[in-house]
């Protein structure tokens, strides 16, 4: 007898109510959005794998939150992280306003002092740790948030270096550790340059 297996991913939105949305500033109606990978039989689900994604988006904005009492989107403090990644990796500690003012023009939130200092912490376990990190917080968040936090790690490493292949490398590992493809990398860093770098300062001098 020949079986038919595999896997496939089931998403599902639901209705999650009203509350206030931190980007849109005021209350508006969210959903909640699940995605599930199951192992199947003959093309039916029988048992779920694991999730993927499990979220609460705004429905004007189209932000992910991870509960519906965050304060802030889910992208949000892995964006801010992965800035701090970057901007130590390059040895570039003393650039704090520079961080700031990427978090602000990226997601529209403040990257404070004491939060730049907690993230440099927790970055000291070393780069598998932050890559299992983003595995981790992958799934609360949407393609929106995951553009935004490759956006931020390109727009980083283009102010601190000229970018060279382990440069570009480094944020098509970040891509992958968020769960998404080269195609999808290569969409956000377009985005990047689409926009001016955002009108962001070098720290490198422009070669002609």
């Amino acid at each position: 007898m020949l079986f038919l297996i595999g896997e496939r991913v089931s998403s599902k939105s639901e209705i999650a109510g009203s509350r206030f949305c931190a980007v849109c500033g005021d209350t508006e109606q969210f959903s909640h959005v699940t995605e599930t990978n199951y192992f199947c039989l003959f093309g039916f689900p029988l048992l779920p794998i694991d999730k993927l994604s499990d979220y609460y988006c705004c429905s004007r904005c189209s932000n992910a939150y991870q509960d519906l009492v965050a304060e802030a989107p889910s992208c949000v403090p892995v964006l801010q992280r992965t800035l701090s990644y970057i901007q130590l990796g390059y040895g570039q500690s003393q650039q704090k306003a520079l961080v700031q003012d990427i978090s602000r023009k990226l997601c529209g939130f403040d990257y404070s002092q004491e939060e730049m200092r907690k993230a440099a912490f927790q970055l000291e376990t070393g780069d598998s740790q932050y890559l299992e990190y983003l595995r981790q917080a992958s799934s609360r968040m949407n393609s929106q948030g995951k553009v935004q936090i490759i956006e931020a790690a390109f727009l980083m490493t283009y102010v601190c270096c000229e970018i060279q292949y382990e440069d570009r490398l480094r944020v098509n590992l970040i891509g992958n550790a968020l769960g998404v493809s080269l195609e999808f990398v290569e969409y956000a860093v377009q985005r990047v340059r689409q926009n001016n770098y955002y009108g962001v300062r070098r720290l490198v001098p422009i070669k002609n």
